[in-house]
């Protein structure tokens, strides 16, 4: 059992069942795309673009993450597909795979962040699209919810810069101050890079 079970080995839904507010602020129509979520936790990012009509996919390391999310959507009435993957490893999803690609607040080790940022490109097919929420650095100063180790937050520009190496083009690309409340993890005022990107 690896750290994201034990922390969602548990009946409550930790980060919440409401989807991600920069999430539900780009995808508000009904569609038919096919979807992966990376780091997708307890499922309720997936299970909301399931809602739209989406074919999902949640990648996440927890078995009882992948567990939940199963839960989530069958209590929704939808259907989600799920892959339990570690996101640091070289092709850990199939690349030109997927119409849209979606992380929040994938929290990685320093040494992983790479290979998932490269995973996360990679399996997005020409014209689609890359959409992320993540902790800046800045989310140190706050501890209202993310990792205690600043190494594991992003930097915009060097975000945006690493993307771009995969042949991926900004529309959006911003490092903003929010209040987050989803569950009890994440609470209040937090840094974050919203990214909305396109493949080339």
């Amino acid at each position: 059992m690896n750290q994201w079970d034990e922390r969602f080995d548990v009946e409550e839904y930790i980060y919440g069942t409401e989807p991600n507010v920069w999430v539900k602020s780009i995808f508000k129509e009904k569609g038919n795309f096919k979807v992966a979520l990376l780091a997708e936790g307890e499922g309720r990012n997936a299970v909301y673009m399931a809602k739209l009509g989406h074919d999902v996919t949640a990648y996440d390391f927890s078995q009882s993450g992948i567990d939940k999310t199963h839960k989530l959507a069958q209590s929704e009435g939808v259907d989600v597909k799920t892959q339990l993957q570690d996101i640091t490893i070289p092709d850990a999803l199939p690349k030109s795979e997927y119409d849209i690609a979606i992380n929040v607040f994938g929290h990685v080790p320093p040494a992983g962040k790479s290979e998932m940022i490269r995973n996360f490109a990679e399996s997005v097919k020409p014209g689609g699209h890359i959409v992320f929420e993540l902790y800046s650095r800045r989310q140190i100063e706050f501890q209202t919810g993310g990792p205690k180790d600043i190494h594991m937050m992003f930097d915009a520009g060097d975000l945006g810069r690493e993307l771009e190496g995969y042949g991926v083009e900004i529309i959006e690309l911003k490092e903003v101050i929010v209040h987050r409340s989803e569950g009890r993890m994440h609470q209040g005022k937090s840094a974050v890079i919203q990214g909305l990107l396109k493949k080339k």
